[in-house]
């Protein structure tokens, strides 16, 4: 019998240990090792993939922690806005003169029967417990305030929900204390109704509300 000829030797497309189409030394793509592409380790088109046919893992997606949002940072900025500005609405109770306020309450003393002497010890303590009341009451908004800045800087949700709160509170209470109000009380004062309510749209968007829900546990 006549051997068969060149290229027939017995092997489906004429080469040894192949099928037809393969290439030399039967390695699928003409590649050795049987990678696709010829890139080792699951590499596709040069790319890292999952030996699963998906995409390689990547922080920050699905399900991973959302990135903090500008209208968080902006709502913690403006939680101390809203915080100097209490402050300088409170410093003229403090430290600007009454001296007219004082002559004034001792000559309504005095016409209810009592001395001159008597009026003005009893002016001089009604001032002091008036600044005293206005000290306590600047020293606990400030600690208030200090407590839903620092709860919002550790992502926690009461800190927003409080300070929802206290916002809407003194929005009420400052609209209230404008009327027959000085310019510059006026001024401060409608700064800070501007400056809560503002807060308070940020608040209540939906981008500050899905961040803190993560780390609600």
């Amino acid at each position: 019998m006549s051997n068969p000829p060149n290229g027939e030797q017995g092997y489906p497309g004429g080469q040894p240990g192949g099928s037809p189409g393969d290439q030399p030394g039967g390695y699928p793509g003409g590649q050795p090792g049987g990678y696709p592409d010829g890139q080792p380790g699951g590499y596709q088109g040069g790319q890292p993939s999952s030996k699963y046919g998906t995409d390689p893992y990547a922080p920050g997606t699905y399900g991973g922690p959302m990135a903090e949002p500008k209208k968080f940072s902006l709502l913690k900025t403006f939680t101390l806005v809203s915080l100097a500005i209490y402050v300088l609405s409170a410093l003229p109770g403090l430290f600007v003169s009454g001296d007219d306020a004082r002559q004034e309450m001792i000559s309504a003393i005095e016409e209810q029967g009592m001395s001159e002497q008597e009026a003005a010890e009893a002016a001089d303590l009604f001032a002091g417990l008036f600044t005293g009341f206005v000290w306590v009451t600047l020293i606990v908004g400030v600690a208030l305030y200090l407590l839903v800045f620092f709860g919002l800087k550790k992502n926690k949700n009461w800190a927003r929900v409080l300070g929802i709160v206290f916002a809407i509170i003194g929005i009420v209470f400052t609209l209230f204390g404008l009327f027959g109000a000085d310019m510059l009380t006026l001024a401060l004062g409608l700064a800070h109704v501007a400056v809560a309510i503002y807060w308070l749209v940020l608040a209540f968007s939906t981008e500050v509300k899905t961040y803190l829900k993560q780390f609600t546990r």
